[in-house]
């Protein structure tokens, strides 16, 4: 921004030059027109009485023009003549001005600066204080106006400063622009390019989709083809699975009778000892006897004490070639007799049943569930010879269940937890699957024993611990 020159246009320079002229002026005019008035008043005086003048040179004059008309040879009113010249020359530039023109050309002087600037000049001041006055304002203005061009000055190089720095953020500003400019173009390339590819790669796709279409459509024909040929074979199985089913009815009943076992001894009792707590039995190492493994004795009769509960129950303690020793470790008042028969359904001689396990077993009956209760029965079917497995399938001779999985159900209570919400899930999820292992089980005919089923037939006490024979 350009500045104004200083001293135009109403600026403070100007005012007081003129202010400080005019003050100069009016203290010269009124020396002036002080000493002309004077002198005219000398010069009457002189025409009048000139000889008489002479006579009083010296007396009532000031010792100044007295010395001076001394040293010029000359008199006082000559003297005092000059300087009155000269005040009106320095006053009103005329030295021929008498004192009256003088001092009404300072006192008008005067009032024209006191009617410019009210308050500049006192009323009663003399010429010289109008013009000290006057000094001493300029002198202000005066180093005002120093400061004003100082600090314009500086504005003017700050000014440059700045559009300097404008200047250089301006190119940086354009060097950006024009790499923005470069990469937009570049990237508008690469953005052409690719659409390319793009359409390029659309095309073969749906090129491909065309053939895949084909070929599904091909596929679609042989898989109806195939699917009604393997809809007559699975009507075939069917069938044949239906006659199948109908021959395991008739070897399998359609509810299970846990006396039904007892038809098809283990083995029988060789040897019984009256008031002794050993017998021996026909079965021996040869028929894969083991010490510990369990019988139940039933009579030949199938008389017992109740329908699964026989006469007593013994454990193999040596097992010979052909026999092995037992030790009785229940006994009813029934006693022992030679051919009385000895079962376990978890073991036969010339093969091992399959077992599955289902459910949470109570053994020791203190009516909580044991932690290995599972284990435990699984453990024992292995020891007399059986076999356990997990899947439920046409092979499996018994489903050995406890009691169905225990824990919380699932019930609409928003104030339960996440957690617990989702272990009650699990554990209808769980007593689903145990039901339904069941109804399975039914349905392929297979025996669903209890665990009390199970221990009364595997020779243990069934009603206490299982570890008390």
């Amino acid at each position: 921004m350009a500045g104004r020159p200083f001293g135009q246009g109403g600026q403070p320079g100007l005012l007081y030059g003129v202010v400080v002229f005019a003050i100069v002026g009016a203290a010269s005019l009124g020396l002036f027109i002080f000493q002309l008035t004077k002198n005219k008043a000398a010069e009457n005086r002189a025409q009048t009485a000139e000889h008489r003048l002479d006579q009083y040179v010296g007396r009532g004059a000031p010792p100044y023009y007295v010395d001076e008309a001394t040293a010029r040879r000359t008199n006082v009113v000559a003297v005092m003549a000059e300087d009155l010249a000269k005040v009106a020359q320095l006053v009103t530039g005329g030295d021929k001005d008498v004192g009256a023109t003088v001092l009404a050309k300072s006192e008008q002087v005067l009032t024209d600066i006191g009617a410019r600037k009210p308050g500049t000049i006192a009323k009663g001041d003399t010429l010289l204080a109008a013009l000290t006055r006057l000094g001493d304002l300029y002198a202000q203005a005066q180093s005002t106006a120093d400061a004003l061009i100082t600090e314009m000055k500086r504005l003017r190089e700050d000014n440059a400063s700045l559009t300097a720095r404008l200047k250089t953020q301006a190119d940086q500003f354009d060097a950006q622009v024009a790499s923005l400019s470069t990469q937009l173009n570049q990237t508008q390339g690469d953005k052409s390019r690719a659409v390319e590819q793009k359409d390029a790669q659309l095309r073969d796709l749906q090129a491909t989709l065309d053939v895949r279409e084909q070929q599904l459509q091909k596929l679609k024909r042989e898989g109806s083809t195939v699917s009604r040929e393997k809809d007559l074979e699975i009507t075939q199985l069917e069938a044949v699975i239906a006659d199948l089913q109908g021959k395991i009815r008739a070897i399998k009943p359609e509810t299970f009778d846990p006396n039904a076992i007892l038809t098809s001894a283990d083995g029988r009792i060789m040897r019984a000892i009256p008031g002794s707590r050993v017998v021996y039995i026909n079965l021996g190492a040869k028929d894969k006897i083991k010490p510990g493994m369990g019988f139940e004795i039933f009579s030949r009769t199938r008389e017992s004490g109740s329908d699964l509960r026989g006469k007593a129950s013994v454990e193999v303690v040596t097992a010979m070639e052909e026999t092995a020793e037992c030790r009785v470790t229940r006994s009813s008042r029934q006693p022992i007799l030679e051919g009385d028969i000895v079962v376990n359904i978890a073991y036969e001689r010339n093969r091992r049943p399959k077992f599955v396990v289902r459910g949470d077993f109570d053994l020791d009956y203190d009516g909580v569930t044991d932690y290995n209760g599972v284990e435990q029965i699984t453990s024992l079917i292995r020891q007399w010879g059986g076999q356990v497995v997990d899947t439920l399938d046409e092979s499996v001779d018994f489903v050995v269940i406890g009691l169905p999985p225990t824990g919380p159900s699932a019930a609409p209570d928003e104030r339960a937890s996440a957690v617990v919400r989702d272990q009650a899930q699990q554990k209808d999820l769980e007593r689903s699957r145990f039901r339904a292992e069941i109804e399975r089980a039914q349905k392929m005919f297979i025996p669903v024993i209890t665990q009390n089923q199970f221990l009364f037939l595997t020779g243990f006490a069934g009603e206490t611990a299982v570890a008390q024979r």
